[in-house]
């Protein structure tokens, strides 16, 4: 009887042991899978933390570049603007200046060319007198050369 008593003893003293031990690695496999999940979620709650952050961040860009985009439009126009009235008062102040100076050195204008490019034309398709000249001068300096 001794014998059982010690055995039962071994089989009951192993069994509490066994015990523990199978739930120490139930308590350890369920608090892997706890901190498993945490993780994820952790991760979850960064990734959209980090997302919001960065959709932020996008729109920050997009409004920046719109704006960079309106201010560059209205600066060309500006520029242009300013381009425009620049040189026409450069076109005036060289008319005036230019004027003059060809009236002295008695250089035809281009309109005067112009007018006597048309005339000759005229006197091509019109040879001898059958066009009337407009301005008396001409009529006299047409006559003279024709008689």
């Amino acid at each position: 009887m001794a014998k059982r008593k010690t055995v039962m003893r071994r089989s009951t003293g192993v069994d509490p042991l066994a015990r523990l031990r199978g739930s120490m690695e139930q308590l350890q496999k369920d608090a892997e899978r706890v901190l498993s999940r945490t993780r994820k979620q952790a991760a979850g709650l960064i990734s959209r933390d980090q997302k919001r952050a960065l959709d932020r961040l996008v729109s920050q860009a997009r409004r920046l570049r719109d704006d960079l985009e309106r201010r560059a439009r209205r600066a060309q126009k500006e520029v242009e603007t300013r381009a425009e009235r620049m040189l026409g008062g450069i076109e005036h102040e060289l008319t005036k200046r230019v004027e003059p100076l060809l009236r002295r050195l008695d250089i035809p204008t281009r309109k005067e060319i112009q007018a006597l490019a048309k005339r000759i034309g005229q006197l091509e398709k019109h040879p001898r007198g059958a066009v009337a000249a407009k301005d008396p001068d001409e009529a006299t300096a047409v006559g003279a050369s024709h008689a």
